[in-house]
């Protein structure tokens, strides 16, 4: 334990070490935390603070609260909580993100429910994706609950449930549907799991997603072609970026299942790519053409040694298993200088639009897309593919010697 009778440097120091060592923010954010201590820091010498204490450290954001130097309401709270974590190193020399304002325990009533909803739901085959999907947004209304003083399923009323989907205001459309959803998903197994005599499922609307429906980004082959082009080849990150970026533009495979994929999940000798969808839990198997074997083979000649079967894996030691690459392909959209409309979903999801638009342009079946992309229903492959022929016409991608390959 580092107690109140350490150098200031030595606290500082030891601080920086930790909050580097945890990874648990970004680099942004980490760098506007130490800020703060260097701040800390000129602080104590100015009022000649030799060692660290809490005395010292109240009355720096003594000082910050009345603003000096001035500052705005929203950076005052970011630097108090700044020191609060100084001071949780300080004193525990350890500390990890969320321990700051930990969230309260769930009713016993609430807790009882989620467990008997996941043996449920795992009965009738649900995916760890969808599980955990679900999960997530159940605990965000029961949290939001419990700070309305309700703690069972017998007091939820009407206007509790209405609360909560206000709450909900700003989140993208198709977001949006997604969440109310689950929430009549919860309250419906709550009848049916008997936390409740009456199904509520019907006090949740429902969300028409209509002609106002969100945009999705199609991608033409220039673009493609474009966004490939601004990737660094000669840096061994670009060629991974690369393989990921070919496989989704090429098989419309899901952002996850992407960053899932196994050495062990491609037959070299069948030319193809098989995995558990993590959306829907089910196998499907892919073809591997020329571009994309291409693309792999370039990335493994460089990919570091590692005991990781993952497919694709971090550059920095140990080389674990990438989390995600939203923010890398978002990235590339931008250096590549492509331009999107305000209104328009062009992540990596994008991609799979694309595909289904490509292969229903190309002459293929709804059925045949339906079963190549592993869609769980044909109403999530009716969001992907317009079946206007103008729309079409709009998306179509023109293809090296117009085919589809």
């Amino acid at each position: 334990m580092l107690t109140n009778n350490y150098p200031i440097e030595t606290v500082i120091n030891k601080a920086i070490t930790v909050l580097t060592e945890e990874k648990e923010y970004s680099k942004r954010t980490s760098k506007a935390v130490i800020c703060t201590w260097m701040q800390f820091r000129e602080f104590c010498i100015n009022n000649e603070y030799n060692s660290y204490s809490t005395e010292a450290k109240n009355e720096f954001i003594h000082n910050i609260q009345n603003n000096k130097p001035t500052y705005k309401n929203g950076t005052i709270v970011s630097k108090i909580k700044n020191m609060q974590i100084l001071d949780l190193i300080a004193n525990h020399k350890n500390w990890s993100k969320g321990k700051l304002y930990p969230k309260p325990e769930l009713s016993e009533e609430f807790s009882a429910f989620i467990e008997k909803q996941e043996t449920f739901l795992k009965s009738r085959n649900y995916s760890m994706f969808s599980l955990e999907t679900i999960q997530k947004q159940m605990k965000s209304m029961f949290y939001f609950f419990q700070n309305k003083g309700i703690t069972d399923f017998k007091h939820v009323e009407k206007e509790h449930i209405n609360m909560y989907i206000m709450s909900l205001k700003g989140h993208a459309r198709s977001t949006l549907r997604g969440e109310l959803s689950r929430v009549r998903q919860v309250f419906h197994n709550a009848y049916l799991l008997k936390f409740t005599t009456h199904d509520m499922s019907c006090y949740v609307p429902t969300f028409n997603l209509g002609h106002s429906q969100s945009k999705i980004k199609i991608w033409n082959s220039d673009e493609i072609h474009k966004l490939l082009n601004s990737i660094d080849k000669a840096n061994p990150k670009g060629l991974r970026d690369t393989a990921i970026i070919v496989i989704a533009s090429e098989l419309g495979m899901r952002h996850r299942d992407i960053i899932n994929l196994k050495l062990s999940d491609i037959d070299w000798e069948m030319c193809s790519i098989t995995f558990i969808q993590s959306k829907t839990g089910k196998v499907n198997t892919l073809p591997v053409n020329e571009k994309i074997g291409n693309a792999i083979i370039d990335y493994l000649h460089i990919r570091p040694e590692t005991d990781h079967d993952y497919l694709f894996v971090n550059f920095n030691p140990p080389y674990d298993k990438m989390k995600t690459f939203s923010s890398s392909f978002n990235e590339y959209v931008k250096r590549a200088g492509i331009t999107v409309p305000t209104e328009a979903h062009h992540n990596m999801h994008s991609q799979r639009a694309t595909v289904a638009t490509r292969l229903l342009e190309a002459g293929v079946s709804p059925d045949d897309i339906f079963s190549f992309l592993g869609h769980s229903d044909r109403e999530s492959l009716h969001n992907y593919i317009r079946m206007d022929i103008e729309h079409l016409r709009e998306c179509a991608l023109s293809f090296e010697g117009g085919e589809f390959v």
